[in-house]
């Protein structure tokens, strides 16, 4: 009691002593939480491909800093039953690994970190700490799970809720993309919107899809190809609409612009239960860890010490995310 007064009186202190000392935002189990360590929350986010490009708001920041509360006590906990790094090393390696890889250069990668104000040491202490986080939730939650349970609860789900186990229709279809890149001026966008015209208006007159590719195949902006698409995508959707054999286009694409042919198509069908009984149990199998997760957090947060300081979390502000190019 004596450490976390002493936390209090330095939040409370002159306006200089706050910005010295980091403003102590809340306590768990006597270990401050400081400003800066929920603004590295949400840094990391940016160097792990969660970005925000604003100011969090003050609800995001609360979820964060309960979230940040709740890992305190599941670190203890995990201490308390002997997971450590030692164990664990391996997947910290990979995950830190893992984070690297999205960037092309070590160098494109300690400079995300520059950006976003944050040491690699931060930035490893946080892995570490997800790392130990997720091998307590694993062995006290998600594999304490009674698979006879499981085993009774899945054909039941599946027979209450078979609307959400339909496999879309597909459609199969030929496909002349004419590319335009995203920096283009508007005049050669206008080109290559008028050149897909035109290539569609030949294929109306007669030539066929295999003689217009001869015409155009050392064109690079123009490629052919075939694919399938399931009818629950953008594109998939407006070709079902097709006969086998009927064209059409062009249509705006995010690459430019396409024309379509239609092979064939196959129309949306109930799954068995065989081919989703893994995908159901391993949604039970979560949702009674989680359920049983947030039950252990309320009996932790009766029991140990933690306090949140709803002024000082006030304060923070102006959190300056860069966005990770």
């Amino acid at each position: 009691m004596l450490y976390i007064t002493f936390l209090l009186l330095l939040f409370v202190g002159s306006t200089f002593a706050q910005v010295l000392i980091d403003s102590v935002i809340a306590v768990v189990d006597e270990r401050a939480i400081t400003q800066s360590e929920l603004v590295d929350e949400f840094r990391i986010g940016a160097i792990t491909d969660k970005p925000l490009s604003r100011e969090p708001t003050e609800i995001e920041k609360q979820k964060q800093l309960n979230y940040i509360i709740s890992r305190r006590l599941v670190l203890k906990g995990a201490k308390r039953i002997g997971i450590t790094a030692v164990d664990h090393k391996k997947q910290v390696a990979e995950r830190i690994a893992s984070i690297r890889a999205r960037f092309p250069t070590e160098k494109t990668f300690h400079n995300a970190l520059q950006k976003q104000e944050l040491e690699i040491e931060t930035l490893e202490r946080w892995v570490y700490e997800q790392v130990i986080y997720d091998a307590y939730y694993k062995r006290q939650f998600v594999n304490r799970v009674d698979s006879e349970d499981i085993d009774e609860l899945a054909p039941q789900y599946f027979e209450k809720n078979k609307a959400q186990f339909i496999a879309p229709g597909k459609v199969t279809f030929r496909s002349i993309l004419i590319a335009v890149p995203s920096d283009e001026s508007e005049e050669k966008e206008q080109a290559a919107k008028h050149l897909a015209e035109q290539i569609h208006e030949r294929l109306q007159n007669g030539e066929t899809y295999d003689e217009i590719e001869q015409s155009f195949k050392s064109e690079k902006s123009i490629s052919f190809n075939s694919q399938t698409l399931t009818t629950d995508t953008p594109l998939g959707a407006i070709i079902t609409e097709l006969e086998p054999d009927e064209r059409k286009g062009p249509i705006t694409v995010p690459e430019g612009y396409q024309i379509v042919e239609l092979i064939k198509k196959t129309s949306a069908r109930q799954k068995e239960y065989s081919e989703v009984k893994d995908e159901i149990a391993e949604m039970i199998r979560q949702n009674k860890a989680e359920s049983e997760f947030k039950k252990w957090l309320t009996r932790q947060k009766a029991r140990e010490p933690w306090y949140i300081l709803d002024d000082a979390l006030k304060r923070v502000t102006r959190i300056r995310i860069v966005p990770t190019q």
